[in-house]
């Protein structure tokens, strides 16, 4: 039993660090928009542009991680192995990633919402709540819409949080199960070291 706990908190722990690299690497260039390219291009445009591609750069990382994850359980452990294993890690790292989300809108929402005659307080509400969301930046500007005035973040709702985070399933749980099955994306070797590194974390077994 305690087996089949520890497992799936390893699988689940995979997802996480995956998420946690996207989010950091979300931030990261946060500063660079903001101060250097600001005379050049809108910094929400340049920001949901970057945010995309850094959610792409999850997906392969939530894959790669997961495929290894799924090539070791093909061994005859003593935990729990079946092809679904992959989307319930997923949906644990899910459901820890939208409780601390949660958390934040409801502590932003409360105490960082200030009206000061000479402040936008709500712009640092918007940033607050991104926190753990900026991965999603694009995909929540594409359901706002055009920037508001006051704050040119988009806006993150307990809804658009959730709908958002299901984002993160696919990728984890299709990676474990192809890893779990034996099964690349690329048939063939794969030569450029590269692109081996990227989609899968062990040498293609010979035979």
């Amino acid at each position: 039993m305690w087996d089949n706990v520890k497992t799936h908190i390893k699988g689940a722990g995979k997802c996480l660090l995956s998420y946690f690299m996207a989010a950091v690497l979300a931030w990261a260039a946060y500063p660079l928009i903001m101060i250097v390219l600001i005379g050049y291009i809108k910094p929400d445009l340049c920001l949901s542009i970057y945010t995309l591609v850094t959610f792409l750069i999850y997906l392969v990382i939530g894959y790669q991680l997961m495929h290894g994850f799924g090539e070791k359980d093909m061994k005859p452990y003593g935990w729990a192995r079946y092809p679904l294993k992959g989307l319930v890690c997923a949906a644990i790292c899910y459901v820890i990633v939208s409780a601390v989300g949660c958390v934040i809108v409801f502590v932003a929402d409360k105490y960082v919402v200030v009206h000061h005659p000479k402040f936008v307080i709500e712009t640092l509400n918007g940033y607050l709540k991104l926190a753990v969301y900026m991965p999603f930046y694009w995909i929540l500007r594409l359901v706002e819409g055009a920037p508001r005035e006051i704050c040119p973040v988009p806006d993150v709702t307990y809804l658009r949080a959730l709908a958002a985070g299901l984002l993160t399933l696919p990728a984890p749980a299709f990676g474990y199960w192809m890893g779990f099955r034996g099964k690349r994306i690329f048939r063939g070797e794969v030569k450029n070291p590269l692109l081996r590194r990227l989609f899968y974390s062990s040498p293609k077994k010979k035979g």
